[in-house]
């Protein structure tokens, strides 16, 4: 099961259990890999509001802000640790997808 199909599931109100966290952990690291690489990926397509809204961030984010927050969400990071939400923003900047004035 793809990282869309999980969060579909858990806007449908299904939980994300420990397994399926640490699956989902693996997978934002791999889609910030790939968007170092390319911009054609689908995690930087903009996430249905539905899921945007289960994900706490703005209606018109990426889809791979909202994994990133679903993850800070049930699977907190450790403390001295920076959010994967925040690990995401600074790739995003970094790589030009993002611009901050």
């Amino acid at each position: 099961m793809n990282y869309q199909l999980l969060l579909e599931c858990h806007a449908q109100g299904t939980e994300i259990t420990k397994q399926e966290a640490e699956l989902l952990d693996l997978e934002l690291y791999s889609q910030i890999e790939s968007i170092k690489v390319s911009r054609t990926q689908g995690c930087l397509e903009i996430a249905p509001d539905h899921i945007c809204k289960i994900s706490l961030v703005c209606k018109g984010s990426t889809w791979i802000t909202c994994l990133a927050a679903v993850l800070d969400q049930v699977s907190p990071v450790t403390m001295g640790n920076k959010a994967r939400g925040a690990q995401v923003f600074d790739e995003l900047v970094k790589n030009g997808y993002l611009v901050i004035d």
